[in-house]
């Protein structure tokens, strides 16, 4: 859930309305104040090119709401949910994507063998059971009988076979490939070489990973050893039964056109405007039966202010709610009552490269963990949308544990730490300690470049460089590209910003993107073997209470390498208007990309009757 909201998450995701903390809000006046000349990274004639400038220029226009379409309510008329999603989604293909805008476009027009509901509970999708060998080392999973497409083609257990090969085939290279390393040839499959391997041998490999379909409808896959939680898994993405069609004939960019997706979930794509809208209309071929909305409508306003004003306006149904205009919310008696604030299975964490100086050192990566002011942040920035927070695994979740922790705030110590380490100016003094800036080098804080993150960028700029007395490089870059650049340590800036949501409610998920070759290590350059040794060793205990215990002694391991910092756990807010009906209701901490998002989608409604000025016609 890339974090994620699965993601998952997600993400958040990088992650605009649906990770709120990087893209949704600005630094109110209690913020620190941050250095007066910065270095920014510009663009000029498609080079990019290092500029000095004071940090308050004026920020880039917003996006443009939607535009109203009705001036008075209709007393007949579609049933249109209309949501604001933020950034534009940089993959929307289910063998490639992570974050958390991106899952929740396509779990609405795919479904996995499993699903999750609202409760965090694994349950039927294409799938109407599934059963566990007496060893636990192969799960047969049965299909509904008569699956369809969108377009009425039948789905049989062959197209689920395929997905999941796709996932690890290595000339493909999804996000998410290890996340099926627990089937028997799977981590040989995504490791061969492309430039060395034939693709007949690519063929064999894939042909020995554990995932096969014996008819139409039975599926079995095997596992190296006992995966309990392996249904969590087979809800994921990464199997969701993309039309083998459709992507051979076009591989890299099929997804980028609503035609593109014919997939087997309660709704497809009718309409597809990059950085605009995505509509989305009831599929008439899915089992389930059809949805009570005649459509959703997903759009793409990166900054929260505008997307409030959309929402204000009754162009839109549902946003994300910045901590800036809780202020506006509270003080109007309307507004209040539509806000909705509710527990999010999503922590925040200060990604730092290991790969890239001066992050490559554990000290570094300390002390800048030591000076990040979490509670000021969180009260005064985030206005308590999020918790300050030093671990990783969140509150009520098996595997939470209160003693495995990083450092908190303490300027102080974040400057000895630097001292000791070897980066003390040459006047440092016992008495007056001080960092040597030349030699702790440049440090450049990346992110998408919102007004509200723009000034959020600020403020953290400002701890930073009020507690080592040392420049910080504000970069900020388009959102989208931001959300591509984060995604490999390669192209991951050198200090970001970034959460993860659950892509489902297990430790596992939270920890296994920490290993060596996991999804946030990869986005970060980190590895550590003891911590991978350890996950595993957790993964394959039967009993729940001594799993948990190795989940936690998992963590300690690679919280204490300080791979990033951790921040804060969040919560999400939202605004709904009153019309809509069953979203509440059927809220999940996951629900990273709109509240109801895990919920039983079929049955949410809109009150006609009582919609308002804004609200289309038809």
């Amino acid at each position: 859930m890339s974090t994620v909201w699965t993601r998952k998450v997600l993400v958040l995701l990088a992650l605009v309305a649906v990770f709120a903390a990087l893209t949704a809000c600005a630094a109110p006046t209690a913020a620190p104040a941050p250095p007066q000349i910065v270095k920014e990274t510009v663009i000029v004639a498609g080079t990019p090119q290092v500029v000095e400038k004071v940090v308050t220029a004026t920020p880039p226009p917003p996006t443009a709401p939607p535009p109203a379409t009705a001036t008075k309510p209709p007393a007949t008329g579609p049933k249109a949910l209309r949501i604001n999603m933020g950034t534009w989604p940089d993959n929307l293909d289910p063998q490639k994507e992570s974050f958390v805008n991106e899952i929740a476009i396509t779990q609405l027009i795919y479904e996995g063998l499993t699903k999750v509901n609202q409760k965090g509970e694994v349950i039927p999708g294409a799938a109407e059971k599934w059963t566990t060998a007496a060893d636990g080392k192969s799960m047969t999973f049965t299909l509904r009988a008569g699956l369809k497409r969108a377009d009425g083609t039948p789905i049989t257990a062959k197209d689920f076979e395929w997905a999941y090969k796709r996932l690890v085939d290595p000339r493909v290279q999804g996000e998410y490939n290890n996340l099926i390393d627990d089937v028997v040839g799977a981590v040989e499959a995504r490791s061969m070489d492309t430039k060395t391997a034939k693709p007949a041998d690519i063929t064999a490999a894939l042909d020995k990973v554990g995932v096969k379909a014996t008819d139409d409808k039975t599926l079995v896959v095997t596992f190296k050893e006992s995966v309990g939680y392996w249904p969590y898994i087979a809800y994921t993405w990464v199997g969701w039964p993309s039309d083998p069609k459709k992507v051979e004939k076009d591989p890299e960019s099929w997804w980028t056109k609503a035609e593109g997706h014919n997939g087997n979930g309660p709704f497809k794509i009718s309409k597809m405007e990059e950085n605009k809208i995505i509509t989305f209309v009831p599929n008439e071929n899915y089992w389930g039966g059809k949805a009570k909305l005649d459509r959703i409508e997903m759009y793409w306003i990166t900054d929260s202010a505008v997307s409030f004003e959309a929402y204000r306006k009754g162009e839109l149904d549902i946003v994300g709610l910045a901590p800036e205009d809780l202020a506006t919310v509270k003080a109007d008696a309307t507004l209040s009552q539509e806000f909705f604030e509710g527990p999010a299975a999503w922590v925040t964490y200060m990604g730092m490269n290991n790969s890239k100086p001066p992050f490559t050192d554990k000290n570094v990566r300390m002390a800048f963990a030591q000076a990040f002011d979490r509670v000021t942040y969180t009260r005064d920035i985030l206005k308590n949308a999020a918790k300050p927070y030093l671990s990783w695994v969140p509150p009520g979740l098996m595997g939470y544990d209160t003693t495995g922790v990083q450092k908190g705030y303490d300027p102080k110590a974040a400057v000895q730490t630097l001292i000791d380490a070897g980066y003390a100016a040459a006047d440092s003094t016992k008495d007056k300690p001080k960092v040597d800036c030349k030699r702790l080098g440049d440090i450049k804080l990346t992110y998408g470049g919102t007004p509200r993150n723009h000034a959020r960028m600020q403020a953290i700029a400002g701890y930073f460089a009020a507690t080592f007395n040392c420049p910080i490089t504000l970069d900020p870059v388009d959102p989208t590209v931001f959300t591509g650049m984060v995604k490999k340590a390669s192209t991951a800036p050198q200090l970001f910003l970034l959460g993860w949501i659950q892509d489902y409610p297990h430790p596992q998920n939270w920890l296994f993107i920490m290993m060596c070759d996991g999804l946030f290590a990869n986005r970060i350059g980190y590895c550590n073997k003891d911590f991978d040794k350890a996950l595993i060793t957790a993964n394959q205990e039967p009993d729940q209470a001594k799993a948990a215990e190795k989940y936690k002694a998992a963590q300690k391991i690679f919280l204490a390498d300080y791979p990033g910092a951790m921040l804060y756990y969040n919560l999400n807010w939202y605004m709904i208007k009153p019309y809509v009906l069953g979203l509440k209701e059927n809220y999940s901490p996951s629900d990273a990309g709109w509240p109801g998002q895990f919920g039983p989608v079929l049955t949410y409604d809109i009150n006609l009757s009582k919609v308002g000025a804004g609200y289309p016609a038809k």
